[in-house]
């Protein structure tokens, strides 16, 4: 797989002062699919697909399934969520869509300040970040519940600020829908609809390293975490390929929603439902952090074009890499 100038100055600075890279990229042209996986030594290693965690890429896949739920009729993109959750106070509440765009007005993290402290002390303890997954056993529905009661928002229009909980909240309502809960309606989901069969919500035993090359386990995650529908997703890069496929070629229709926009982001993108639409170029695209681990999908609408990138270390260039392939190498 050959790369251009820039392409190629991105994974040279991937590689620099890093010993135990796990380097995979996979890319989607002409219904072809080219995956390759390169090792420490920056030599291609050739070995079973390796199921990284692709972290918040999962906030695509909430946001297919919520897809599906509005086709069907059991969902409105306008909606409040009220409409979904009994026993709120009668008050404004955001729609789906600005769930779904991160302009609900809801913050960041699901964290107060009490609870931010324990945290941060068991996280020390256990080595960091890295290591030590922020949303594992910190938020349940009673909790997610409670968030939403306190959360007082008003009737106007909110920035773009990149949020957790409102992608959870969206999760927990599509499950809630579903019958069946979150965790189980996702997996069915990819299972059944999507047909990946090395994706799902839960746990693998990768490696993946830290800026001091330390090894850290994969971040842990329960059924019952509220938070998950932002992050508990786990894939190869074939899996990823494939749901750029299914997005690219009209298979599944009522995804071609979640392409268009609904929302302001950043400022050279546009929101659509949970991926973030380039505004110089037709491409859709999300990464995905999980501790010691980094991953990006991005696709081209024009031209029919995916890529996909995944990494064994915390805080590096995915993104960079992917979207250098998006706009230089397809």
């Amino acid at each position: 797989m050959l790369f251009s100038a820039k392409t190629q100055k991105e994974i040279d600075k991937l590689y620099k002062n890093r010993k135990h890279i796990e380097l995979t990229i996979g890319i989607l042209k002409d219904g072809t699919t080219d995956i390759h996986h390169w090792g420490p030594d920056r030599m291609e290693v050739y070995t079973e697909p390796l199921i990284y965690p692709v972290g918040s890429i999962c906030k695509l896949f909430t946001a297919s399934l919520t897809a599906k739920y509005i086709a069907e009729g059991k969902l409105d993109l306008a909606a409040p969520i009220d409409r979904y959750i009994e026993g709120l106070p009668q008050r404004y509440y955001p729609s789906l869509e600005k769930l779904a765009t991160h302009t609900s007005g809801f913050k960041t993290q699901p964290y107060t300040l009490l609870t931010t402290i324990p945290f941060f002390v068991k996280m020390n303890k256990e080595g960091g970040l890295f290591h030590t997954n922020p949303f594992r056993g910190k938020l349940d529905e009673e909790g997610m519940i409670r968030i939403i009661r306190d959360t007082v928002l008003e009737d106007k229009p909110y920035k773009f600020v990149y949020s957790n909980i409102g992608m959870s909240i969206l999760g927990y309502i599509a499950g809630q829908v579903s019958g069946e809960g979150f965790w189980d309606s996702m997996n069915r989901y990819i299972k059944e609809e999507l047909r990946l069969e090395n994706t799902f919500l839960g746990n693998v035993d990768m490696i993946g390293y830290d800026r001091k090359d330390q090894p850290c386990r994969c971040w842990q995650w329960e059924k019952e975490d509220v938070i998950a529908p932002a992050g508990a997703l786990n894939s190869t890069i074939g899996d990823l390929l494939e749901f750029a496929r299914i997005n690219l070629d009209g298979s599944l229709p009522y995804l071609s929603v979640c392409h268009e926009i609904h929302g302001p982001c950043e400022k050279n993108a546009d929101s659509g439902l949970a991926w973030r639409l380039e505004k110089d170029a037709p491409i859709s695209w999300h990464g995905g952090a999980a501790g010691a681990f980094n991953a990006f999908i991005g696709l081209n609408r024009e031209t029919k074009t995916a890529a996909a990138v995944a990494i064994n270390y915390g805080l590096v260039n995915a993104e960079q890499i992917g979207l250098s392939i998006l706009k230089n190498d397809l």
